[in-house]
């Protein structure tokens, strides 16, 4: 595959990892890929969530997709790509792109703090030490079979998005805001700052989080708090509480958080572990 993408094994670098969740009458994974060669990255994805409710059929639904980013040390521009194929009568397909701009960079462009290329950074500075700003725009379109009808929503997401190291603190934030075309479907997927899957229409979503790396010998905790409006349903909060472990090429995570939608609270767990090299 290597020798067919005409890329330099030598050269390569891997990141790639996988995390499981779980928690009120739902399961689910994640599993992320990054190979990368110099200034260009891809990243495969698959994504896959149960819910064990008769409403669902206790159907598992799984999401493809493929991320390609060209990676400059003060910027970075990314395209996407994927789909949900069809399991108990819903399927999706959706199409986006994002970019991230570095006001403080640092060497090779690889470690941004905030956005899809976001990935666990280590480690504190003297004052604010790297600044990354973007935005992302993502369209879906989701399909419903209905007896032989074929129902579809459209819609579309935009998010702007920042993350700073400051001092020995990592701080990042999003806001979504999403509109609909056509509204005939139900709409599955995952909100920012959520760690399982829902079956709504959002509005929009607020996350934020904090990471403290070199809080404790080895350990890095973060928590982080998302707030999201939706269309026809309560507004909802989640706070997540976790943490994660980096030993250079080998990095452990544990996340709990729990979800309140104004009528009931939920709790999910998410454990992962993931290599680097």
């Amino acid at each position: 595959m290597l020798a067919g993408l005409g890329l330099n094994a030598s050269a390569l670098y891997f990141n790639g990892g996988m995390t499981g969740t779980t928690g009120t009458d739902y399961s689910g994974y994640k599993l992320n890929l990054r190979v990368g060669e110099g200034d260009f990255a891809f990243e495969p994805s698959l994504t896959s969530y149960k819910y064990d409710t008769a409403a669902l059929a206790n159907k598992t639904y799984r999401t493809y997709g493929l991320r390609g980013a060209w990676e400059q040390e003060k910027y970075t521009v990314g395209a996407e790509a994927g789909t949900t194929p069809e399991v108990n009568g819903y399927k999706n397909v959706y199409a986006g792109g994002d970019i991230t701009f570095s006001l403080t960079p640092t060497s090779g462009g690889k470690t941004r703090l905030a956005g899809p290329g976001a990935r666990s950074v280590s480690g504190g500075g003297k004052g604010v030490a790297h600044i990354d700003v973007g935005a992302s725009l993502r369209q879906t379109q989701h399909t419903q079979t209905v007896g032989t009808t074929d129902n579809k929503t459209s819609q579309t997401a935009a998010t702007l998005f920042a993350g700073a190291k400051v001092l020995m603190l990592n701080l990042s934030g999003s806001y979504t805001g999403y509109a609909y075309g056509s509204e005939d479907a139900a709409v599955q997927g995952f909100v920012p700052g959520l760690d399982f899957a829902v079956i709504a229409k959002p509005r929009s979503s607020v996350t934020a989080r904090v990471d403290l790396p070199s809080a404790l010998p080895m350990i890095t905790p973060f928590a982080s708090y998302t707030a999201t409006k939706y269309k026809g349903a309560k507004d909802a909060s989640a706070l997540g509480l976790g943490g994660y472990v980096d030993l250079n090429m080998l990095v452990v995570n544990v996340a709990y958080q729990i979800f309140d939608n104004g009528s009931t609270n939920k709790s999910f767990v998410s454990i992962g572990a993931g290599v680097k090299f």
